[in-house]
């Protein structure tokens, strides 16, 4: 057997098992697979140089050169696929950039210096008093009742400090809570005892929520 056959054979194995793009490169690149028979049909002819009957219109020579225009075909077609393939990873790719517009809410100070909102609790208007201080949002027990949650659900084992002193509250789970164009789902919540509350809160578990909270002069931003 030729030299040029050994070097195939070789060359061919460790693109193989060398390279990860190898069989990417004939089933990506346009025209790879003309090269591949194309090749395959000198080596086939090269080798078919071993018969006698084939020998015998064939020089020794021309046998080598068959060998060689095989191998230099072969190995020059699959390093300008592979070229070509390479190249192909590099371009960048196109995206659509997509701006995106914060959603805010401004709230405007009341009269007596407080910043109040009405919002939409699971369907239902109510009026919040917006207040930091407040680890969560409470409703007074008649806007539970407004609202329709079920008063029989209800345990007020949860214990807190509000401004009109220490009691205890029952938790509930807000589905939806809407202010302006602001929508948080699934706000952690609770209900006070009837007459212990002047007012329902809007605390921390919804504007925790939120990527910014900011006041202007007499406006309360509110950003998500």
């Amino acid at each position: 057997m030729q030299v040029w056959a050994f070097i195939l054979i070789f060359y061919f194995a460790g693109a193989f098992f060398l390279r990860e793009n190898f069989g990417e490169v004939f089933f990506r690149i346009e025209g790879a697979w003309w090269i591949a028979l194309i090749s395959l049909a000198l080596i086939g002819a090269a080798f078919a140089g071993h018969i006698r009957n084939f020998l015998s219109f064939m020089s020794e020579d021309r046998h080598r050169l068959l060998y060689a225009f095989a191998a230099l075909f072969c190995i020059g077609g699959v390093e300008l696929l592979n070229k070509e393939y390479n190249l192909s990873l590099q371009q960048p790719v196109q995206t659509a950039a997509v701006a995106i517009s914060p959603v805010e809410t401004e709230i405007q100070r009341s009269w007596d210096g407080h910043f109040r909102a009405i919002a939409q609790v699971d369907g239902t208007d109510v009026g919040l008093l917006i207040d930091t201080g407040s680890s969560l949002v409470l409703l007074r027990h008649d806007d539970a009742v407004r609202i329709g949650i079920p008063l029989e659900d209800l345990e007020y084992s949860t214990p807190l400090t509000t401004a009109s002193g220490r009691s205890y509250v029952a938790p509930i789970i807000i589905q939806t809570l809407k202010i302006g164009d602001l929508t948080i789902t699934g706000v952690k919540a609770a209900v006070a005892q009837p007459g212990a509350l002047h007012s329902s809160l809007l605390g921390m578990t919804f504007l925790e929520h939120l990527d910014e909270t900011v006041i202007r002069r007499d406006r309360l931003i509110l950003r998500k």
